[in-house]
């Protein structure tokens, strides 16, 4: 078993931790010899390897470091990390980069979070200087890892007395979820197995879940924000600047000021070929007759991608508000075939077309809600019609160009753009200027407008204009 009396520096992080706990009504922790020697040695680690990570040596985890020092486990137990760096600044000594620290925790959800759990009732807090290379450059730095524990198991307490225990129970509990905070520069944030809490702080930083459910933390409105989708990869820009370009791996949620943001619903649509994102383009501006906004379509282009059916999706749209006040008011089948034709193809219906799709729709061999599914297929059959089906086709490129190259989610601009097209190539050059002039305004505003992007999938759209 290791052990550790803290110093002063970890006894004065010790005091706000448990003003914070204290205030609120909470427990003061003590601190923990082992708990101690753990959270020293894998600041040391850290240091010592210019990584900043829950996950420690030899891809140990921190209940694993901590068990591995001697802490007693037993019975009921939960355990926490959080980690902290930042380099020396202010004041002569280092009270005042651990108290700098200490508020950059509290003010990290996560974090903050593991500081105020109610249960607990140890901690150990390692704080180690030395010098810590960031993109920016090396620095002397300040480093900082707090384990905090309850156990029904024995504890060495850091003051006089004798050793505290806690009565045994039976009801084990699992590891507590990783937290991570940067700082200001570029940094490699590694997450563990569990379900991490990361957050950037800043610089343009590489966040690596791994396993479980991990949470990118951002610190503006997601409006700020531009998502780039390339394979397993996702890059995330703030277009102010303060949280920098991060690179995420693995990462599932994202946690911006004003709302979550589930990126699982949006990735399975990099599984789509161009000719299948060109064809779901063409629905969903079929179905409301305007340039798709990005986050619509790549939500359920990836529904596509991970099983549904075009007719299920179809249906879907047809039921959607949007599609019903296009639709829905239709007095007469005439009526609702006369409007689908003049959104869906920029035409009155031909005589042959309007009666074969009107005795369809009478008999129920069709029915309204895959009705516009079923037109785009006519249209593009060989029995159909060229210049339907080039006029579909150059429909399909502007919504792509609009939603998947560029990621734009404005639908004053997406209809704007759609209703500048009238089926001929002079119409698709005046519309990718309307489009290119929004996306370099959206590029250069803050707050403006939130985007979301697929590289490598339909790339080409209007590369011909």
């Amino acid at each position: 078993m290791s052990a550790a009396t803290a110093s002063d520096l970890e006894r004065y992080m010790l005091d706000l931790v448990n003003e914070e706990r204290t205030s609120r009504g909470l427990n003061a922790l003590v601190l923990d010899k082992v708990l101690n020697a753990s959270a020293d040695a894998h600041s040391s680690w850290m240091l010592d390897n210019n990584v900043f990570s829950h996950s420690g040596i030899g891809g140990s985890t921190p209940t694993e470091r901590m068990e591995a020092e001697g802490f007693d486990l037993s019975g009921s137990w939960r355990t926490a990390e959080n980690i902290a760096a930042q380099s020396e600044r202010g004041d002569e000594g280092l009270f005042d980069d651990v108290y700098d620290l200490h508020i950059a925790l509290m003010n990290s959800a996560g974090h903050r979070e593991n500081i105020l759990m109610p249960e607990l009732e140890v901690v150990g807090i390692g704080i180690q200087t030395g010098t810590y290379s960031y993109d920016s450059g090396t620095y002397y730095s300040v480093m900082v890892t707090q384990n905090f524990a309850m156990t029904g198991g024995e504890t060495t307490p850091d003051i006089l007395g004798p050793s505290a225990s806690v009565p045994e129970n039976t009801n084990s509990q699992p590891d507590t979820a990783g937290v991570l905070v940067g700082t200001a520069t570029a940094e490699n944030l590694v997450g563990t197995d569990q379900n991490d809490t990361i957050t950037g702080s800043g610089g343009n930083d590489i966040l690596s879940g791994q396993g479980g459910i991990d949470t990118a933390v951002y610190m503006n409105d997601r409006s700020n924000y531009g998502l780039t989708i390339s394979d397993d990869t996702i890059i995330i820009e703030d277009r102010s600047g303060r949280d920098g370009t991060d690179t995420l791996n693995s990462i599932e949620i994202l946690d911006f000021d004003d709302t979550s943001f589930d990126l699982t619903k949006f990735t399975n649509v990099g599984k789509l070929t161009d000719a299948d994102m060109l064809a779901f383009c063409e629905l969903y501006v079929a179905y409301f007759n305007r340039a798709p906004d990005a986050t619509g379509l790549l939500f359920w282009g990836s529904e596509l991608a991970s099983g549904s059916s075009m007719d299920e999706i179809a249906r879907k749209f047809y039921d959607s508000p949007e599609t019903q006040s296009l639709y829905g008011g239709s007095n007469s089948t005439s009526d609702f075939v006369t409007a689908v034709y003049s959104n869906v193809l920029g035409r009155a219906p031909d005589a042959a077309g309007f009666t074969y799709w009107v005795d369809a729709l009478d008999s129920g061999s069709v029915d309204q809600a895959s009705f516009i599914l079923a037109m785009i297929g006519g249209a593009k059959a060989a029995t159909g019609s060229a210049v339907d089906a080039q006029y579909l086709e150059m429909k399909a490129e502007i919504g792509a160009y609009f939603a998947v190259v560029n990621g734009l989610n404005n639908g004053s601009v997406a209809q704007a753009a759609m209703q500048a097209f009238d089926g001929t190539v002079d119409s698709v050059s005046e519309v990718k200027s309307i489009i290119d002039d929004h996306a370099t305004l959206v590029d250069t505003a803050q707050g403006s407008e939130f985007t979301i992007s697929v590289t490598g999938l339909t790339d080409d759209a209007l590369d011909w204009v």
